[in-house]
């Protein structure tokens, strides 16, 4: 049986090099591996259309979303579930956004105009994101972001305050579902994940 491609689609303020530690395991098992990459998307349907001109030979592909990927996955299941193969949520969550994420983001937003990206992440998101302190995660993290930029992220907390909610994606799904979550993250708690694998 012909094995299908798989799809990766990063986190907020995540590039595809986020996933270059995983990418060499995943190509022994796929025929390819393809990542995507956000710019100036300012929903979750946007970076779907985004992720979906990325299956491009192959019809359907094994989609894998971390973080806000894997909203946006969700969004790829619910728009066109015939090019999914098979779907990973990593660290993700099913929900809309909740009351008060937004003002938050805004807040960080004003950071990274005032006082640049690295600063923003420093402030509000390096504890959050790492169990404990990690110098190369650290510097990966605070990399991508500057990469990506103000506008990217100005995109991006629009796309994370307007998302869908898929937990009905998540009920009527019909292909192999893997959820994957961390018993630390507080900001896609355990809680969440066993929601979204009793709604699979």
């Amino acid at each position: 049986m012909n094995k299908p491609p798989v799809l990766l689609i990063p986190g907020t303020l995540c590039t595809p090099e986020v996933f270059d530690g995983q990418v060499e395991t995943v190509k022994s098992l796929a025929p390819r591996v393809d990542t995507v990459r956000f710019n100036l998307e300012a929903s979750i349907p946007e970076m779907a259309e985004t992720a979906l001109r990325s299956i491009r030979s192959s019809n359907h592909a094994v989609v894998i979303g971390f973080s806000m990927g894997g909203m946006v996955a969700m969004e790829i299941a619910r728009r066109a579930p015939e090019r999914v193969a098979g779907l990973v949520l990593i660290n993700s969550n099913a929900h809309a956004d909740l009351p008060g994420r937004r003002l938050a983001r805004l807040k960080h937003l004003r950071e990274a105009r005032e006082h640049g990206m690295a600063s923003m992440i420093r402030k509000y998101y390096l504890e959050r994101y790492l169990f404990k302190p990690h110098a190369d995660a650290e510097t990966l993290i605070t990399r991508m972001a500057e990469e990506l930029g103000q506008d990217c992220f100005a995109a991006q907390v629009e796309a994370l305050a307007t998302r869908p909610d898929s937990s009905e994606v998540l009920a009527g799904i019909a292909c192999p579902t893997l959820i994957i979550g961390s018993s630390d993250d507080e900001l896609c708690p355990t809680s969440e994940q066993l929601r979204m694998h009793d709604l699979s």
